[in-house]
């Protein structure tokens, strides 16, 4: 149950980045472009700071909720993906050496 509640926390996460990603970038582009003042920006950054960022999401397996040793094209645990292999489930992917 622990474990879903951190999926869920991440997608949450992953959500709010998204809806917010064009107005983060907009505004690095401005201060770079010396458009916007760097301190006008840190004024009006109690607007930024709910904004989610992506170091803030941790990739995990929609299976297993496991945040560790994930496979990124997949979303599966090293764990999963050779159960899944093992029994022929994701096609395109063959034993090794297991």
């Amino acid at each position: 149950m622990k474990l879903k509640k951190k999926l869920l926390k991440d997608l949450l996460t992953r959500d709010k980045f998204n809806k917010n990603e064009s107005k983060i970038r907009s505004l690095k582009i401005l201060i770079r472009l010396k458009c916007l003042n760097y301190l006008e920006v840190l004024e009006n950054s109690s607007k930024l700071k709910n904004l989610a960022s992506l170091t803030k999401v941790k990739n995990r397996c929609f299976i297993t909720s496991r945040s560790g040793s994930i496979n990124k094209k997949l979303s599966l645990s090293r764990i999963k993906l050779r159960e899944f292999v093992n029994n022929g489930i994701v096609p395109g992917i063959k034993k090794y050496s297991w």
